[in-house]
């Protein structure tokens, strides 16, 4: 019987994640072809962010609050290359005082400017999926959403601003919430960097099954936690 389990939970992993390969080829792709270009100038990009001296973290802090609140970049990228350029762990620290802060700022911008302003910067339909969020007075909610891969967490700042959460409770809940996803994302990034290429592909692989199992059953997850905030 466990052999007939452990056979099947192995088929279902490798069926998530050829799926997820088919479904996100062209951005796996350009990933790739990211990564091969960044080893090829890994001391050279080094060079240039301590060339800043005692500034180089803070830039970097920078870039992750601005992607918080203007995406320009995906967060993964960012969080990839700040284990790249630190190490795990002050890349971590970096990450999480960038996207705390960011968060932050996000969260403020939604309760001061009101719903007028989250209209215009999130789409109809993603509004109406997570319009829910608005009325949520629960940590508990806020903090499993911060933790799941995938969920659009920068989004969510904003609409949680036009909700009755308070500030310092959603901070906190932010702080920590991100910590998981950040740390992760700095060891793929720091695991390349050290040509340590067997656990950056387990890492990616375990991210990719994750985000792909998230995505199927996205609209339960929503539906569930839709419930529960009520």
């Amino acid at each position: 019987m466990n052999l007939l389990k452990n056979k099947f939970f192995l088929f279902t992993t490798l069926i998530l994640i050829v799926g997820f390969l088919l479904f996100f080829r062209s951005e796996i792709y350009a990933l790739c072809i990211f990564l091969i270009e960044l080893q090829e100038h890994k001391e050279t990009l080094r060079a240039w962010i301590s060339s800043y001296g005692f500034w180089g973290p803070f830039i970097f802090i920078g870039i992750q609050i601005s992607q918080v609140i203007l995406s320009p970049v995906p967060g993964e990228l960012t969080g990839l290359l700040g284990g790249y350029l630190y190490g795990v762990w002050l890349s971590s620290i970096y990450s999480t005082i960038g996207l705390t802060v960011g968060s932050w700022i996000a969260f403020m911008l939604g309760r001061i400017l009101g719903r007028t302003y989250i209209q215009k910067l999130v789409s109809k339909k993603l509004l109406q999926k997570f319009d829910f969020l608005t009325t949520n007075r629960g940590s508990t909610i806020v903090f499993i959403l911060f933790l799941i891969p995938g969920f659009p967490k920068d989004i969510m700042c904003f609409l949680l601003g036009l909700s009755p959460i308070n500030v310092a409770t959603f901070t906190l809940l932010a702080f920590i919430g991100r910590i998981p996803g950040t740390v992760m994302l700095s060891l793929q990034g720091a695991s390349f960097y050290d040509e340590e290429y067997t656990v950056f592909i387990s890492l990616i692989i375990l991210s990719l099954v994750l985000v792909l199992v998230i995505y199927i059953f996205s609209d339960s997850i929503r539906n569930f936690l839709k419930k529960k905030s009520r």
